[in-house]
């Protein structure tokens, strides 16, 4: 079953994703800040957070390879996390924010200065990671969601038109 695309392009440039969920901005914070949960989903990370990097072992990825991720700024206070990874050209700036909604929380996921040439790929790989968040935090099987075909190549198109211009 394919995923259906949420993403927007901000004015910008960036794209940005949201989901929403019913439980506290504080409870969906961990998911993104502590490493026990964020591997609930995405990948563990080893290190200190006070040298300003650590590495994340990617768990959903062939081989789980493993990313120096440099933190920009981790404020629980506000649940904002910013944080770079790779280099140069191939480094990517991710921006996060956690806010109240309603009786529970959205996140807020942008990803500025992406290259609109790398679109249909990195576009349908957040939303496949976000919606492993979601299957997370629900308890649900975070493996029933499939990257291919459900959403590379299944989004490809629509991230891609979003971004020409």
């Amino acid at each position: 079953m394919s995923a259906t695309p949420t993403g927007n392009r901000t004015a910008h440039g960036a794209l940005e994703l949201r989901r929403v969920f019913t439980e506290s901005p504080g409870r969906i914070w961990r998911y993104l800040a502590d490493s026990e949960y964020l591997a609930l989903w995405f990948g563990s990370w080893h290190g200190d957070p006070k040298s300003g990097a650590v590495e994340v072992v990617l768990l959903a990825e062939e081989e789980a390879p493993a990313e120096r991720v440099e933190i920009l700024q981790c404020d629980p206070r506000t649940r904002q996390l910013q944080v770079r990874t790779g280099t140069g050209d191939s480094g990517w700036q991710l921006e996060l924010k956690v806010e109240a909604s309603g009786q529970g929380s959205c996140l807020v996921f942008q990803m500025p200065g992406l290259d609109p040439q790398q679109a249909g790929s990195i576009g349908p790989g957040w939303e496949f990671y976000l919606d492993r968040l979601a299957a997370a935090v629900d308890g649900t099987d975070v493996a029933s969601v499939v990257f291919e075909p459900d959403y590379y190549p299944a989004l490809s198109e629509y991230y891609e038109k979003l971004f020409r211009s």
